[in-house]
């Protein structure tokens, strides 16, 4: 998290002074961005999924001003509006974001009743937090903010965090919206806050990106989805090679934290009776058995995503419905675990 214009820029690593001004928000700290592969370095590290800009208003208006990088013409672009985990009305949420200066202008909302739910039913987010919640493709760049704003304190956002690992459907790919993503709503299941670390297309289990999970110390449990964005590149071997330094470099600094891992999610490579997905569904297995590690935990992908009804009609992404089967599934199989001790 960074701070700046008195913003928490949740799940930012870096704000990296932008060509032709303002700022790129960067989800990985530069020493580990310069290691990854190149898709992941030169753009997915600065795609914004999981970002958030938390503040809470002393003034009774806030401007925040943003647009897109490049993208293609026909991509759409909308942030969403949360007071705390309420979010909010239709007159504020979504909004759209150009290449042009964007502004969302917020006016200080009326939070008594809301404060008074927060406290009833121990939700996790206090409604002081405004929460811009930004879309999950292609960058986004914070420009400015006007206001007299403050960033929220710990015991105002959860005390938990879940650090999600994958391709583009951990970014959110087809979910419609950021907070459709499988990983936002698990974390919004377990009451707990989010670390999306998704790449897009790019998902490669770079070893740097494995002993950087291990050495964060700021989550409590992680997931790992690990295989669509190689299957079509790396034989069976390599991958199980690959992903199997990928998982002990996660190992070595996990201590007792959890891990949840899964493979590829039904996908086209199924429904086409490809025999590399059963190998890597096979490798995977076999890496965790091996670990012999009781807080590593594995499903496959098949089990977390299980009809062709759950997937859009790229035969790769889960649908909207699908992001929340997944995370039906998932969070249960964590919660289960994770209660259990």
């Amino acid at each position: 998290m960074q701070v700046f214009k008195g913003i928490a820029f949740h799940n930012v690593d870096e704000l990296v002074p932008f060509e032709g001004g303002g700022w790129a928000l960067n989800r990985m700290p530069a020493h580990v961005r310069k290691e990854l592969n190149e898709a992941a370095k030169v753009d997915r590290a600065e795609n914004t999924c999981g970002v958030e800009l938390r503040f809470l208003m002393r003034s009774d208006k806030a401007t925040i001003v943003l647009r897109r990088g490049k993208a293609r013409l026909d991509s759409s672009h909308a942030a969403e509006v949360y007071y705390g985990q309420f979010q909010a009305p239709y007159s504020v949420t979504p909004k759209m974001i150009g290449t042009d200066l964007t502004e969302i202008t917020i006016e200080r909302p009326h939070t008594e009743k809301l404060s008074a739910l927060y406290r009833e039913h121990a939700l996790v987010f206090d409604p002081e937090v405004v929460r811009i919640i930004l879309p999950y493709d292609w960058k986004i760049i914070f420009m400015d903010a006007e206001g007299d704003l403050v960033p929220p304190k710990p015991h105002q956002l959860p005390q938990r965090r879940y650090l999600a690992y994958g391709s583009s459907i951990t970014h959110g790919g087809d979910a419609v919206r950021p907070t459709g993503s499988y990983a936002m709503r698990i974390a919004d299941l377990l009451g707990v806050d989010l670390l999306n670390k998704g790449f897009a297309s790019s998902a490669h289990m770079d070893l740097a990106l494995g002993h950087h999970i291990a050495e964060r110390d700021d989550w409590d449990f992680a997931s790992l989805e690990m295989g669509i964005n190689v299957i079509g590149q790396w034989t069976a071997e390599v991958f199980e090679h690959r992903m199997r330094d990928f998982l002990s470099a996660v190992l070595k600094g996990k201590r007792d934290r959890w891990l949840f891992v899964s493979d590829l999610f039904l996908c086209i490579h199924d429904l086409d009776g490809s025999d590399r997905i059963v190998d890597y569904r096979l490798a995977v297995s076999r890496a965790v058995e091996d670990l012999g590690d009781s807080r590593t935990i594995y499903s496959p992908g098949t089990e977390l995503l299980r009809s062709v009804n759950e997937l859009s009609a790229d035969l790769v992404h889960p649908s909207a419905a699908g992001q929340e089967a997944i995370a039906l599934r998932w969070s249960k199989l964590m919660r289960d675990r994770i209660e259990a001790e």
